[in-house]
């Protein structure tokens, strides 16, 4: 192909080709097969590039961190502006698909494409710091522990942090991850600016100062919009926090949850159905030391705490066979090596979906949480990650609940077990009531954080008044085997499970949304098209395909999922 570069005709001529190939690859058999690894190759010659062997895609296969979602497809990794630019300009004018995925975290697989991809892990690098406005400016395809550890020496952290940080940041901004906080907005909030790179309007450089509007819409788009390669986030001080956990009774929160939401900069609970206990972790600055390290339990006082799962453990595996065991992979000899949530897993490779053996498993962890209470220090980029527990199905919602100052009050619901005065608890509530009711197998726990509104259109906390708070709440169902049967069979019953979540939310004034990461649209077209009229309501899809139309003409960037909830007449 190279010699043929020179001559315009060759040019038109191969362009043609390989566009033939791409539409119609049965019909060139071996040829579409070995020209689709050379595709981009070819195509950088077309266009003069300088990129032949770097623009080359590798066929690759990614799966989400709990297997639940895996693609196979082309995936392109480019190491500079410059080559991401060319490759898209590329893509574009051959309509080829190019669908940005980051880390692959998300449970959802929301960057996921058969048709192609792009992940910029190699464009990874920061490229400033601001002292005196406290803003870093990095590469979209560095991951959040990158950026932690760089802004270590200038003194400075991010706002908040999700539950983990091995998320890259250009996905963390797409797709609205969030931490919690009442007074703290989603992690998307922060961005102060961004370049974004667009099939048909090429960089698009938008800041705050300068398209604030555009800024706002751009932010939480889904990867639909560009490819974004760099970021600027205001950060503030680094600091450390003091954690405090405890547990309390389902009346305790109900007659503590404002004082204690108004209180502390960060908050979580974790509901533990079955048990009438909810674990408590609050966050709050301090000019303590850390203290991490030395409040680590020894490994009598650690066994004590999980002695109900241990001596669980031992009494389940005396039910099984020796066959059995050695085909879940447990043994008697390992149990005490096993920390909490592996405690937790391999007592639900028993049986995940026996209601009877998970309320024992959550009584056991209502005991070791009762025995876990107490206080210790650290940098906040520590404190704010937490154990999620081995791989899972997760539904997370969000909706609003008020400002700090005026908590919207409970929706009224017959047959509530416990009275509950504000919406936010009021609605785990409602949900724990129905699981418990129909005897569903709910492992713990039901998760539930808030933050501030963000400003971003497409964020699920959107909201013009920032001081609104949102509340999030997230159910959840372990994986913790390889069968394909037992997993598919968890995967029908956590469907059943996202319903309850839905029907109690349908009931409150705002319904709820969830979180684009967890989002899964329906494959019958009727439910799909309710599910679609239900996104409606909630975010200005008339802007977001509008901007899609403009941005991405030929959707070379979109996917099932982002065409599902938002479909285009083009």
């Amino acid at each position: 192909f190279a010699p043929m570069a020179a001559s315009t005709t060759a040019k038109r001529l191969l362009r043609n080709l390989l566009c033939k190939i791409q539409r119609h690859p049965r019909r060139f058999g071996t040829l579409a097969a070995v020209t689709s690894g050379g595709l981009l190759f070819c195509k950088g010659i077309l266009a003069n590039a300088k990129l032949e062997t770097k623009a080359v895609g590798k066929e690759t296969k990614i799966a989400n961190w709990s297997n639940t979602h895996s693609v196979t497809g082309m995936l392109y990794q480019p190491e500079t502006l410059e080559e991401l630019e060319t490759l898209m300009q590329m893509c574009h004018e051959n309509n080829v698909k190019l669908r940005p995925v980051g880390a692959g975290i998300s449970p959802n697989g929301i960057g996921f494409s058969s048709k192609g991809m792009v992940n910029l892990s190699k464009m990874n690098n920061l490229i400033s710091i601001d002292a005196g406005k406290m803003q870093v400016t990095v590469q979209a395809g560095m991951r959040v522990s990158e950026l932690v550890d760089a802004l270590q020496s200038h003194g400075l952290t991010l706002p908040n942090y999700a539950s983990i940080k091995e998320q890259e940041i250009g996905g963390f901004v797409q797709a609205g991850a969030h931490g919690t906080g009442a007074l703290i907005p989603p992690l998307d909030d922060t961005v102060v600016s961004m370049k974004i790179v667009t099939p048909a309007r090429g960089t698009l450089n938008v800041s705050r100062e300068s398209h604030p509007h555009l800024l706002d819409a751009l932010k939480v788009g889904l990867g639909a919009f560009g490819v974004v390669a760099e970021v600027t986030i205001q950060c503030v001080k680094r600091h450390n926090l003091e954690e405090h956990t405890f547990t309390a009774t389902r009346k305790q929160i109900v007659e503590n949850h404002e004082k204690w939401l108004r209180d502390n900069k960060h908050i979580r609970y974790m509901w533990i159905p079955y048990t009438d206990t909810v674990v408590v972790v609050t966050n709050n600055p301090t000019p303590k030391p850390r203290n991490l390290d030395d409040s680590e339990e020894d490994e009598d006082a650690d066994g004590e705490r999980l002695r109900p799962f241990r001596n669980l453990l031992v009494s389940s595996l005396k039910k099984i066979s020796v066959e059995q065991r050695e085909k879940l992979g447990m043994d008697f000899d390992l149990i005490d090596s096993l920390n909490f949530a592996e405690c937790r897993d391999w007592l639900l490779k028993f049986a995940a979906l026996d209601t009877n053996h998970v309320k024992g498993i959550n009584k056991a962890e209502a005991s070791f949480w009762r025995n876990s209470e107490g206080k210790a220090v650290g940098d906040s980029s520590e404190m704010l990650q937490f154990e999620c527990g081995g791989e899972q199905l997760v539904y997370e919602v969000a909706f609003p609940t008020g400002t700090l100052d005026n908590l919207q009050p409970a929706v009224e619901r017959k047959g509530r077990t416990v009275e509950a005065r504000t919406q936010d608890v009021a609605f785990v509530l409602d949900i724990l009531d129905e699981v418990e009711r129909r005897g569903f197998p709910a492992p713990a726990p039901i998760e539930q954080r808030w933050t501030r509104a963000s400003k971003s259109r497409m964020s699920p906390a959107a909201s013009p008044n920032l001081k609104d708070v949102f509340s999030w709440v997230g159910v959840v169902m372990y994986l913790p085997v390889k069968d394909s049967k037992t997993r598919n069979a968890i995967t029908s019953s956590f469907k059943e499970y996202a319903k309850v979540v839905r029907e109690v939310g349908s009931a409150l004034p705002s319904d709820i949304y969830p979180h684009w990461g967890k989002i899964e649209m329906p494959k019958a077209q009727k439910e799909l098209e309710n599910d679609r009229k239900w996104l409606a309501k909630r975010y200005p899809v008339d802007l977001f395909t509008a901007l899609r139309k403009d941005l991405d003409p030929k959707n070379i960037l979109g996917n099932e999922l982002v065409d599902a909830a938002f479909p285009r007449d083009d």
